[in-house]
């Protein structure tokens, strides 16, 4: 086998190993920074390798110039992806926000503003009774709303439904009877609020929380955090 080839095998294993042990812990900027070093031994050992192989010193130059030309340009990419990793991330954690509030207010928003119809519609006398007849499945055991989330995954075989599915999204309730008022509090396990260190309702810190109240004067929402 020639150097040359040896080489490149030796040079792929390595980085193969490199970066997926890296990518197994978690590290990905740990695996393509080691597969970027690699690449540069790789580089600068095959044109060692190869330098009698040229047929001038100018031609030997000018392949050297374009390999470190191509280091540069992959070792400059790396560190504007690295460096703007962060702003990558805060990004698609806002559009994480828009879509958990999009959905939140599809499922609970929509259905208060319907029971409060219905209530005002039949004159009926309590808004939480109103709540209770219309929507029972929705009132869950110790104080958790049930979401259209959740009713659909109960509703299904569950020998055929993947039970690690998740919406990330946690809805809790809150009935006041002597103010004849119900409050949907919406708690996500991915978007983050504007503070870190909130306290959220299900005892997670920093995330995403809003809070629906229905009563006899209408529907309304706010973002806790």
């Amino acid at each position: 086998m020639e150097r040359e080839t040896k080489l490149l095998f030796e040079g792929i294993i390595i980085s193969a190993l490199g970066f997926f042990i890296s990518l197994y812990f978690g590290k990905i900027w740990l695996g393509l920074f080691i597969a970027l070093v690699i690449g540069v031994i790789f580089l600068g050992r095959l044109l060692s390798l190869s330098e009698k192989e040229f047929e001038s010193k100018v031609a030997y130059r000018v392949a050297y110039g374009l390999v470190i030309l191509a280091v540069l340009f992959h070792a400059l990419a790396f560190a504007n992806d690295y460096g703007n990793r962060n702003f990558q991330k805060d990004i698609l954690l806002e559009i994480r926000k828009t879509i958990d509030a999009g959905i939140t207010k599809s499922d609970v928003q929509e259905k208060l503003i319907y029971v409060l119809g219905q209530y005002h519609q039949n004159n009926r006398e309590s808004i939480v009774a109103t709540f209770r007849d219309l929507m029972p499945e929705q009132l869950g055991e110790d104080g958790v709303y049930v979401s259209d989330f959740d009713l659909s995954m109960t509703g299904k075989d569950s020998s055929i439904v993947d039970q690690s599915l998740d919406d990330n999204i946690n809805y809790f309730y809150e009935i006041d009877e002597k103010a004849d008022e119900i409050k949907v509090v919406v708690v996500t396990d991915i978007s983050l609020g504007e503070d870190l260190e909130y306290e959220n309702y299900d005892g997670q810190k920093g995330r995403f929380e809003m809070m629906f109240t229905l009563n006899k004067e209408g529907v309304s929402y706010e973002v806790l955090n």
